[in-house]
């Protein structure tokens, strides 16, 4: 699994793409997941269970936009890498590369584990039990890389005042998110696309 990531960022940059880029990223997790589903059919025909009838039902998509707690993770994803594309732009200061590392790390996680999230609310395949419990494992996750990024941000406000309106936005964003987590994780957004 980690070879296989290492092999497509470094397709990526070969292709003078840029990894982290949130389309790129998504674009990726797209891959990934048609990926998972021709191996898990391979995995069934070697055992000789037949999954003829179970790809013929319809199965539920959810349309992760529809949700608001899937728009804050996905927008602060597009914030931050805006952001995180201007510091790489200019010198990145020890007093803050663990920061920054960080801060890269954790936005894209942040928005993939959101919309692994809300592409659980439909799946019918777990029972109650460990549906409860997948859905408790990807919010620590969330609440983690929230952490995380928080704590980068504000230790990256003393060291960048110059950078001030823009982290001070990123923290609201995290803040936004972590209170949805705590509320409301299945609300549905208005029509308009946030």
């Amino acid at each position: 699994m980690f070879k296989e990531n290492q092999e497509r960022i470094m397709d990526h940059y070969l292709k003078g793409e840029d990894p982290d880029n949130p389309d790129v990223f998504m674009k990726d997790l797209h891959d990934i997941f048609a990926n998972t589903k021709k191996m898990v059919i391979n995995m069934a025909e070697e055992r000789g269970i037949d999954i003829s009838d179970a790809a013929s039902q319809e199965v539920p998509e959810v349309d992760p936009e529809e949700y608001v707690v899937y728009r804050l993770a996905y927008t602060y994803c597009k914030e931050a890498h805006v952001f995180i594309k201007a510091l790489e732009n200019s010198e990145i200061t020890d007093e803050i590369r663990e920061d920054f590392e960080d801060l890269t790390w954790y936005h894209t996680l942040i928005a993939a584990k959101t919309g692994r999230l809300v592409s659980g609310f439909i799946d019918d395949f777990l029972d109650e039990e460990l549906q409860a419990m997948e859905e408790e494992g990807t919010i620590r996750v969330i609440q983690k890389g929230i952490t995380l990024s928080s704590e980068a941000l504000h230790h990256m406000l003393n060291e960048l005042p110059e950078h001030l309106y823009v982290i001070s936005d990123l923290i609201a964003f995290l803040k936004k998110l972590e209170k949805q987590l705590s509320t409301d994780i299945r609300q549905r957004a208005l029509q308009n696309k946030a």
